[in-house]
């Protein structure tokens, strides 16, 4: 018995995400049956550990990659494979050309074999798998591994696929000298003797950390309760990192105030915890592996984050089946009844995670081509750290924010010797001396492998109180283009992936001098003009010539449709001269061709719905085919303008803020102010490969939409709700369908989601992200890459490198106030 609490002081004993208990060496290998690669060599050199998960009894099995020498971790992509631990896993000894090792399926159909190094002894090996069937054990009962009799424990090896592991647990006897040479070498804590007083506090009842709950409710709202579940309570404890108990026992109630109003509570016998209002700012997870909701609650001083386990299957279901219904009432405040089974089926995937989504395209086949470009990614960012250095012993580092906005507004008011923009040879010819002053003196934050031009357009006429607000990122010349009130700041991406201030078009007047402020901005015709809307003049566009610096144009639509939003006819037509785009009004999708006179809708590519669809945001495939977000949240995929959509996936309740697809229409991503939906628009079994745009999904077959979201528990570091910015794929005009990378930005954070990891691996949390001093108003990639972003501020615009962003931590997350954690 001994021996069982040493080997369970190891891994049991552990904080979350500890990995004391580890195989230091081997090779991850995968079996795809059925796939061109049979078998894959994953991880060339990694190590197989169990981590303990923030849910008690949960405990993942984890196979890490060994990083090469010089490599930073925040580079890798992909970097670990996780498998939550349960008698599913079927994890059974092996052996592969004479070397000894582990095998284990996973959800999907693949199977998994870590082959140990040599090094590694019987006896570790026969440790490893005892620690793995304890902790399947303990997922199953809900109870610490010690209290298992040698029934129960036949029971987990009646499970295992494999006899020999059956054979192998059997005969295993483990004494301290069996655990000391099994872990003794590969934890990181040197063994050493054990004092009793030591080990008599360690036997003792733990207390549990100290740590500040929200303020009982006053009252819990009162109404009909519609779902009832029961389970453990848990809350995020931001020092500690981890999720602690903080009642065995509580009720989950969702109870109805109102027509299509609805609150949760939550309380135990002892006391109540939250009552609030079912909303997105929630943001809210659930997770059918773990049998759990997580979620966030804001009270009038900081973030939380609680977890409630419910306490079997049925709870789970009842709980993510009424939560999900009350969301849906709310958000769209119409009848879940109304809703097609199809349509609830879509709802309840979006709201859960881990769901399955079709395999990733065969293109993505090889990480030949991906360890390439890290590879140049390292070489380039280690000559940008020494040039990086240099600058940084020449600039001043004691101007305070304010003098920063006062010599914003000297940059900006300066008259430039012509409105015009460079658009021919003069980018060409321009001083190099010039270009590398520009940047010495108006970059910032340089060290860190960004660079900054100082504000983006200057201030309104007489207000200076305008702030960015808009960019557009140009193909020719290496233009990027900031709305800033009533002007447009003109900025240059330099060789070396930097960003300087290049020039400004002072007043953005119409063509009776008329001045506004840009609503909308688009580059059109090969870059040599912007499309401008001005909110209060919604039936109008309004083309500037870039030459020129100046409204040249001014199109009337419509008399009697206000455009609520405009984009390209193709996924890259502004690299083409094509004078037409594409216009939503809140009902009808249109092309509109400023040729015409009058009305500029072009009759037979509009097509007009009856009731009001709330259409706010669209964007093209390569080939034409249109994509459309609602304010209801609806998606419309349309192959082409003029007629009906073929599909219509259903609403989820949020407002679609902005909507991307990738050149070939296999992905959509629309962005919701707390999460990011992303949608494979490819139709299962279809022997055409079509997508969703091109004919209809079958009733029964929607696609299985995955949400791209924030942790709950991140939330409470980043100390507010979500609010993203619309999200973006990166572009690749000379590449169809080799769009990699999401970017998106939420108050001062920027975050960015690896398109082929979020498919391989499921996981819709694994991402990204750096920290600003203020709020990031704008964010793409740099044109035809996605090495580097443009990321705009209110009174800054920068250029990051995307190997700068890191995997999320409580340092990168505290929100800074003068460069210290709060």
């Amino acid at each position: 018995m001994y021996a069982l609490r040493s080997l369970s002081k190891l891994v049991w004993g552990a904080n979350e995400g500890a990995e004391t208990f580890k195989l230091a060496s081997g090779v991850l290998y995968e079996e795809r049956p059925g796939a061109k690669v049979a078998r894959k060599c994953i991880y060339k050199d990694s190590e197989l550990c169990i981590r303990k998960t923030s849910t008690s009894y949960q405990y993942q099995l984890v196979a890490i990659r060994a990083l090469e020498e010089g490599e930073d971790l925040s580079d890798s992509l992909d970097d670990e494979r996780s498998f939550l631990i349960g008698i599913e896993l079927k994890f059974t000894p092996t052996t592969f050309e004479g070397a000894h090792g582990f095998r284990w399926n996973d959800v999907g159909e693949s199977t998994y074999e870590f082959i140990a190094d040599e090094s590694v002894t019987k006896s570790v090996r026969e440790a490893f798998a005892m620690a793995v069937a304890r902790c399947a054990w303990e997922r199953k009962h809900r109870r610490e591994y010690t209290e298992a009799d040698a029934g129960e424990v036949k029971e987990i090896m009646d499970r295992a696929e494999d006899e020999e592991l059956e054979r192998l647990l059997d005969s295993v006897k483990l004494d301290d000298a069996d655990i000391e040479a099994a872990v003794g070498p590969m934890s990181p804590v040197k063994s050493r003797p054990v004092d009793p007083e030591v080990a008599a506090a360690a036997a003792a009842p733990i207390a549990p950390p100290t740590f500040d709950l929200p303020t009982e409710p006053a009252e819990m709202a009162d109404g009909e309760i519609t779902v009832s579940a029961l389970g453990e309570l848990y809350m995020f404890d931001a020092p500690s990192g981890e999720f602690v108990q903080v009642a065995k026992e509580v009720a989950l109630t969702v109870v109805e105030v109102g027509k299509y109003e609805y609150y949760m509570n939550v309380a135990s016998n002892d006391r109540s915890f939250t009552s609030q209002v079912i909303e997105p700012e929630m943001n809210a997870v659930f997770n059918h592996d773990h049998g759990s909701l997580i979620w966030n609650y804001f009270d009038q001083n900081r973030a939380y984050s609680f977890s409630m386990v419910t306490v079997d299957a049925k709870h789970y279901e009842a709980l993510h089946q009424g939560m999900t219904r009350a969301a849906y009432e709310t958000l769209n405040q119409e009848s879940w009844n109304k809703a097609t089974v199809a349509s609830q089926d879509y709802i309840l995937d979006a709201y859960e995670e881990d769901v399955d989504m079709l395999p990733e395209p065969e293109m993505w086949a090889s990480d030949e081509e991906d360890e390439e470009y890290e590879e140049e990614e390292e070489v380039e960012e280690e000559d940008d750290e020494e040039e990086d250095e240099e600058e940084d012993e020449e600039s001043d580092k004691d101007e305070d924010e304010e003098s920063d906005e006062d010599e914003i507004d000297k940059i900006f008011n300066r008259a430039p010797g012509s409105q015009g923009v460079k658009t021919s040879r003069e980018v060409e010819t321009e001083s190099e001396s010039e270009s590398e002053s520009e940047s010495e003196s108006e970059s910032e934050d340089e060290s860190e492998g960004e660079s900054g031009a100082e504000s983006g357009a200057g201030a309104d006429t007489g207000s200076g109180a305008a702030k960015n607000s808009k960019l557009a990122v140009g193909y020719k010349h290496g233009r990027s283009f900031v709305v800033r009130g009533s002007r447009i700041g003109v900025f240059r991406h330099t060789d070396g992936d930097e960003i300087v201030f290049d020039t400004s078009i002072n007043h953005v007047d119409d063509t009776r001098g008329r001045e506004f402020t840009p609503s909308t901005m688009m580059l059109h015709e090969q870059d040599s003009a912007l499309v401008l809307q001005d909110a209060q003049r919604p039936n109008e566009l309004f083309k500037m010539d870039l030459e020129y610096g100046k409204v040249v144009e001014e199109w009337r639509v419509h008399e009697d449709v206000p455009t609520v939003a405009v984009a390209p006819t193709t996924k890259y037509a502004q690299m083409t001269g094509d004078r037409t785009l594409v216009g939503l009004s809140h009902n009808m999708l249109y092309r509109i061709d400023p040729r015409l006179r009058d009305n500029m809708i072009v009759q037979d590519q509009q097509q007009a719905y009856v009731t009001k669809s709330h259409f706010t945001t669209a964007a093209a495939t390569e080939s034409g085919a249109v994509a459309v977000g609602s304010a209801k949240g609806e998606i419309r995929l349309f192959d082409r303008l003029g007629v009906r959509a073929k599909t219509v996936l259903p609403a989820l309740g949020e407002p679609i803020l902005g909507i991307d697809v990738t050149s070939d229409g296999r992905y959509v991503v629309a962005t919701c102010k707390t999460y990011l939906l992303l949608v494979d628009t490819k139709l299962p079994d279809d022997a055409n490969g079509r997508t969703g745009f091109m004919k209809a999904f079958p009733q029964a077959q929607k696609p299985a939409p995955k949400r791209l979201q924030l942790k709950p528990e991140h939330v409470v570091y980043m100390g507010a709700p979500i609010s993203f910015t619309p999200a973006k794929f990166n572009q690749a005009p000379d590449a169809q369908g080799s769009e990699k990378t999401i970017v998106t930005s939420t108050g001062p954070f920027v975050v960015t989601w690896n398109l082929r990891r979020v498919l391989g691996t499921g996981r819709g949390d694994a991402y990204h992200i750096k920290q600003y001093q203020d709020t990031v108003v704008a964010d793409n990639f740099r044109f035809g890459q996605d090495r580097s972003i443009v990321v705009t501020l209110p009174n800054d615009v920068q250029s990051v490198k995307r190997s700068q962003l890191a995997k999320p931590t409580r340092e990168s997350l505290m929100i800074r106030s003068s460069g210290s954690l709060l």
